[in-house]
């Protein structure tokens, strides 16, 4: 049967009333596929977000227990909430564990933010507040931590001392690549370490072994007990 112009045209009509039709719901299905996929990414980012939240307030919260452990009432609420958010900042921007900051604090000052240090022989060293940090060492590094240090006094100021002493550890990591020399730096001196390192004697590492010694402590008393 030959079809007439008519049915030829009535087909082409419904031909493309079918094309536009499926183009149509193609167009639709893959807008809704869009806006899942959307909705799937920013419930990922929503969930990362909590995830990352509640990994911070876990950190926060080891933090605030290992002042607890090493300031007993050497330290009031208010200044252990702002070592804490302190401390946290400073390990999330530098990668550093916070708990061997603490282990520093509880060698040098067993957490006295009034502490001066002294040599054996009873005079005074020049270490001041909480890490023990001498005031010409504490000018050299504040800048870089945006503290100002006007006067010995101000390593007096917890936040402050944990800043600066936290920013000169740092720079002597960063320097010797190497967290034992970098400890016994801070301990005995630069120069000191640099003379040893370049005649090839000893170092002396019982303080290095001593904040091993605490940071295996706080660690435990952390993290193990309840």
């Amino acid at each position: 049967m030959r079809l007439s112009v008519f049915h030829l045209i009535f087909a082409g009509i419904l031909t493309v009333i079918f094309v536009v039709f499926i183009f149509t719901k193609w167009q639709n299905k893959n807008a809704q596929i869009k806006v899942l996929n959307n909705e799937i990414l920013v419930a990922q980012t929503k969930l990362h977000n909590v995830e990352e939240l509640g990994t911070k307030v876990l950190a926060y919260v080891r933090i605030s227990r290992g002042l607890d452990i090493l300031g007993h009432k050497r330290l009031s609420d208010s200044q252990k909430n702002i070592l804490a958010g302190k401390l946290l900042a400073i390990s999330n921007d530098y990668k550093i564990d916070p708990i061997l900051i603490l282990a520093v604090i509880r060698h040098e000052s067993r957490g006295n933010p009034n502490a001066r240090g002294a040599y054996t022989s009873g005079i005074h060293s020049g270490a001041l507040g909480l890490m023990q940090i001498k005031y010409e060492s504490a000018r050299e590094v504040a800048s870089s931590v945006g503290v100002k240090i006007n006067s010995p006094e101000d390593l007096f100021i917890p936040e402050k001392n944990l800043m600066v002493g936290t920013a000169y550890l740092l720079r002597l990591i960063a320097k010797y690549k190497n967290l034992q020399h970098a400890l016994i730096a801070y301990n005995v001196g630069i120069g000191t370490l640099d003379e040893k390192l370049r005649k090839g004697r000893a170092l002396p590492t019982r303080y290095y072994n001593k904040i091993m010694q605490d940071y295996r402590y706080l660690t435990e008393e952390i993290f193990m007990k309840r």
